[in-house]
């Protein structure tokens, strides 16, 4: 039997990350790993650069002191070729960006100092430095010399980095396999006509956004309707290679709640079931060998809450995030509220950067609030009152971060 007691929203979520593993680990081409996490350090194979070269167009030459006021040009060297000739006392030769330096010069003079007559140079104005422009051979960094640490994110300016060292691919958790399973006779396709009795599906299409804003794609996507063999059936091919099945709908404890009763049977391990908070409280987690189960409330507002604060950080988890819940930063509220105590309440709001306000909408079947939404206010479960000013945990959506 599933246990009766309800359990805090902090232990509901200690309780998921203490059964969620990290992944193994897959090679990813270098440039599709944007947003993930780096699963294995990596040492860089090169010195970079892997010669000294020019930073721009001007003349190589050899710095003395003093320095001459005009050199004999001697050669070319346009980039990627590599020079056939010493540069002695008085000798230039032409280079340009990227270029390697010829041996026997350190310092490139900028084109715009320099007048030219035939093959000789003069230096017209500008005063300059020994290893002026220079790009030594490993400044950036020396072959073997740690490039990147496992669990570095791979941001656009990282993946260039590491392409940047001749790297074509590196280890990453591989994605989370996800099924979602919709339960509800009364649910129909957006697009269909409805029937007396049917309301429009929503949820299976909040989470397959809100997964793929998290880069993961849903294997399998399934309304089953409130039919025992039926729920069953499909519920034991979602366990089998899925890391996580979502369910909404079927939870509570109806004569139609399907799910529930599955569950019972006894297949599946209760971690818990129901959580002091709203919306949202019909929340059971539990876990069929490796695979974790979310049976998710069915209203939708309900659905949207329990994704952040449950299934979101077991998801970044896996996939080797050092930061798997929602960023969270204190503001202002703009006016007062009341709610129930003894619960965790989570209200859709609008977060700016001076101050917090809750949406009109709070209900858990309304999903119009939800829609401006940035954030959810986190209220704690042993207050009442909260006064206009006083200052409140704000769980700010980060769509589109990595």
């Amino acid at each position: 039997m599933l246990p009766p007691q309800f359990i805090s929203w902090a232990d509901a979520q200690r309780i998921v990350l203490e059964h969620t593993p990290r992944l193994s680990l897959e090679s990813c081409a270098v440039e599709w790993s944007g947003g993930r996490v780096l699963g294995e350090s990596v040492d860089s194979p090169v010195d970079m650069p892997p010669f000294d070269n020019s930073a721009m167009d001007g003349y190589a030459i050899t710095w003395s002191d003093p320095l001459p006021t005009e050199w004999t040009v001697i050669g070319e060297i346009p980039a990627g070729k590599w020079p056939d000739r010493v540069v002695g006392p008085g000798e230039a030769m032409r280079i340009f960006t990227g270029a390697p330096m010829p041996q026997g010069a350190d310092t490139v003079i900028q084109q715009e100092w320099i007048e030219q007559d035939g093959n000789t140079i003069r230096l017209t104005r500008g005063h300059v430095l020994k290893g002026a422009h220079l790009r030594g051979k490993g400044t950036q960094i020396n072959a073997a010399e740690r490039a990147m640490e496992a669990g570095s994110l791979m941001t656009p300016g990282a993946i260039g980095f590491l392409a940047n060292l001749g790297i074509p691919t590196v280890s990453v958790p591989r994605r989370p396999v996800v099924d979602i399973l919709i339960t509800g006779s009364e649910l129909v396709k957006p697009g269909q006509p409805l029937q007396p009795g049917q309301i429009y599906e929503s949820n299976s299409h909040t989470l397959i956004a809100a997964l793929r804003e998290e880069g993961i794609s849903p294997r399998e996507v399934s309304h089953v309707e409130d039919n025992m063999d039926a729920f069953r059936d499909r519920f034991n091919q979602a366990i089998q290679g899925a890391d996580i099945v979502l369910i909404t709908g079927g939870i509570s404890v109806g004569d139609h709640d399907i799910v529930r009763q599955v569950f019972e049977e006894g297949n599946v391990t209760t971690h818990f079931y129901k959580v002091r908070q709203r919306p949202g409280k019909p929340l059971f987690f539990g876990q069929v060998g490796s695979t974790l189960v979310f049976a998710l409330p069915g209203n939708p507002a309900s659905v949207t809450s329990c994704f952040y604060q449950y299934v979101y950080p077991s998801l970044r988890k896996m996939q080797g995030y050092a930061e798997v819940f929602l960023q969270m930063v204190q503001l202002p509220l703009t006016g007062g509220f009341t709610k129930k105590p003894g619960l965790t309440f989570f209200l859709k709001a609008l977060a700016g950067p001076d101050a917090v306000t809750p949406l009109s909408g709070q209900l858990s079947y309304i999903m119009r609030s939800f829609a401006p939404a940035n954030a959810v206010i986190r209220l704690d479960e042993d207050r009442e009152t909260y006064a206009a000013g006083e200052l409140v945990d704000v769980h700010l959506f980060g769509y589109g971060r990595s």
